[in-house]
């Protein structure tokens, strides 16, 4: 079973893996790290959803990057 998922959601997974580098490197550049940030493989496994995972992060750094979502929406 776990074969056919995999093979299924290749696609998925290698977009989600992208998307992941591309978070990294905006978050990266704005000075905030998410020490946890990572993909959920084993959920993607066991149910062909991929999901990425912000993880868990000091409140600091959660300020941080609320400040850079609300500069980004800013007109």
């Amino acid at each position: 079973m776990s074969k056919m998922i995999d093979k299924i959601t290749a696609e998925d997974r290698r977009i989600a893996a992208e998307i992941l580098d591309d978070l990294q490197a905006v978050l990266y550049a704005a000075e905030v790290n998410l020490p946890s940030l990572g993909i959920d493989w084993r959920s993607a496994k066991a149910t062909g959803v991929i999901l990425i995972d912000l993880g868990a992060a000091r409140p600091e750094i959660i300020e941080r990057l609320v400040v850079v979502l609300r500069r980004c929406m800013r007109p």
